[in-house]
Formats: structure tokens, sequence, C-alpha cells
């Protein structure tokens, strides 16, 4: 059983894979639609309206500006863009021919995957491929709706999870509820004694044809604030109820693997409170070894040798899609 780390990088062949998305205006007539998940430059430019990422502060620290200053405009645009992404380019890339997504998820059939990005793409794959459902397949119970027709879906068990390191688009969290008085209008707020989670994928339902929207009484939450917002200081963040259950869970999965994939994930300075618990599992495994697959992996791997000597480390120096033309080779 493999399980892989998944980060931004995993995401960056998708747009190229899937070709141009064409759309249709009664006014327009076929136009490109402008779509894909980004990297860091794309994010400059679609949250803070920059031509290039600033030299002088990462664009963890224009986020956390923003949000000092009550602007959740940035995340909003960033959370649009993703889904944007998993309705256009997942969909169709689970759907067509072969690419290196649909090769990928076929080939590691009895993978769990650990992740840092907030997109649907592997719940996307997975689920049309039976092997993911949003009530276990989180690594946490969630709250399901089945659409008209398809109530046996719920009986269905995950055998590949998902684990959103920090948080996912489409997992709402509540701590309480809202109850009515009788005979009043008045309604009590009552706390639950344990977190509920509810499966919620807005404007991607669509990608999940058997689900529905779960809305609870206490209305609906910001997309936004499901997710820990790309900061240089994640650690209150990771506290939230959903992330600090999926961090217990995927801790648990790298014990019982003893090694672990990363694919297009940088382990960037500013993300060690991030990885850091993940890696500190990983030494304390049986097999304790790590492979990174990315353009950087060399880089990164000659940094974590000194830190990490208990590790086995091996880079492997490639994108996602030509590891795919390697047949995936480790």
């Amino acid at each position: 059983m493999e399980l892989f780390l998944l980060g931004a990088g995993f995401n960056a062949d998708a747009k190229s894979e899937t070709g141009i998305v064409l759309g249709n205006s009664c006014y327009h007539g076929t136009y490109s639609i402008d779509c894909g998940y980004p990297l860091i430059a794309e994010t400059a430019r679609l949250c803070f309206d920059l031509a290039e990422a600033p030299q002088d502060k990462s664009i963890e620290d224009l986020f956390a500006e923003a949000l000092e200053r009550h602007n959740f405009k940035p995340m909003d645009n960033l959370s649009e863009q993703l889904m944007e992404a998993d309705y256009r380019l997942a969909t169709r890339l689970c759907t067509a021919g072969r690419n290196c997504y649909k090769d990928f998820f076929e080939k590691f059939v009895d993978a769990h995957f650990l992740t840092f990005n907030y997109d649907s793409l592997p719940e996307i794959f997975l689920h049309r491929l039976n092997r993911w459902y949003p009530q276990d397949g989180y690594g946490v119970p969630v709250e399901a709706e089945p659409s008209f027709g398809f109530d046996d879906i719920i009986q269905q068990r995950s055998s590949s999870l998902v684990l959103h390191l920090h948080g996912s688009l489409c997992v709402l969290t509540t701590e309480s509820e809202l109850e009515p008085i009788p005979g009043k209008r008045t309604e009590w707020i009552i706390r639950h004694r344990q977190p509920k989670y509810g499966f919620d994928p807005d404007s991607i339902s669509g990608c999940f044809p058997k689900y529905r929207r779960v809305m609870w009484a206490t209305g609906q939450v910001r997309i936004p604030d499901r997710v820990v917002a790309p900061v240089p200081d994640k650690a209150e963040g990771l506290q939230s109820p959903f992330i600090h259950a999926a961090y217990d869970k995927a801790c648990h999965q790298v014990s019982v693997s003893g090694s672990l994939i990363a694919v297009g994930y940088s382990f960037n300075p500013h993300d060690r409170v991030s990885y850091g618990p993940i890696l500190k599992a990983l030494t304390e495994s049986h097999d304790r070894k790590l492979i990174i697959v990315s353009p950087t992996a060399g880089d990164v791997a000659k940094t974590f040798r000194g830190e990490y000597p208990h590790l086995r480390i091996e880079p492997i120096t490639k994108t996602m899609k030509v590891w795919a033309v390697d047949s995936f080779r480790l």
C-alpha cells in the first residue's frame, strides 16, 4: 500500500493535459475559459493583481497582511479559482482519454493520500473509480446527503482515503446548532459534544452527481473559512477540529506505512509547522523512507539529509507529467 503526500505541484500539469476549455456565450459565441490550478506567480496575479510575485516578501505574507485588514477578497478569489479548476479540468480529465492523472490513480489502486491542497481533484478521480466516498473518505465521519434515487450510496465505504491537512473547500464544520424553543420564535444555540462535519461541494456539486449539499440550521459557512489560510504562521489554523482530526489520522497512516511519496510538494521552510508532524511520524516508523517527486527534489533531499539523518531519502527530479512518462518508476 502506497502513501502519497500531494502538494501544489501535483496539479501543475492539469491544464496542459486538459487542453483548451471552451465556453459558449449567446453574446460572444465560443470563447476560451481561462482556468487552472494556480501556482505562485498566478496566485500573485489572481489574488493581488500583481504582474509577478514580489521580491521582498512571500505570497503568504501578502495573504497575512490582507487578513489582518479583514480583507477576505484574496482568499475568495483563490477558492473560486480552485473550484473552477475542479469543475472544468478534473471532471474532463477523469472522463477523457489517457492522461497522467488518470494513469496515476489507476496504477496506485491501494493508495491513500495526504494533501496540503484545498481542491478536490483526487476525490473526483477516486469517486469515479468507486474508491472514495465523502462519508468516510476524509478519514473522519462526514455527513453526506444523497441525491434523489441514490440512497444506497451512503452504505458504500472508501478503499482510498484523502486526508486534507489544510482543510477542504468541500467540508464545513460546526461545533454548535440552533434548536427552536417550542411555542417561541427564539432558538437556543446548542453546542455539540463533538464537532460535526458536512459534505458541501457548493459550486462543484456536478462533480459528485450522486450527492447534494448538506445544509445545517447554522446557515451557510463561507467557503474560505473551511481551510487554513496560506499565511506564514499556520499554527492557530492547524488547531481547527477537522484539520486536527486529519493530522491524527495522517500520522497514524504514516506510522503504519513506514514510507511516504511526496509529489509536487516543495517543503518550503515557511511550511515547517505543517509538514513537521508528518516527518516526525515518518522518522518513528519502521522503514523511514521518503521519496520526493519534484523538479526541486535534489535540493530538498540535500537539505533534509542533514535535518533528518534517520530518514532514507530518494529524490526523483521530475514533474508529475514527466514521471508518468517514466511509468511512475520509484
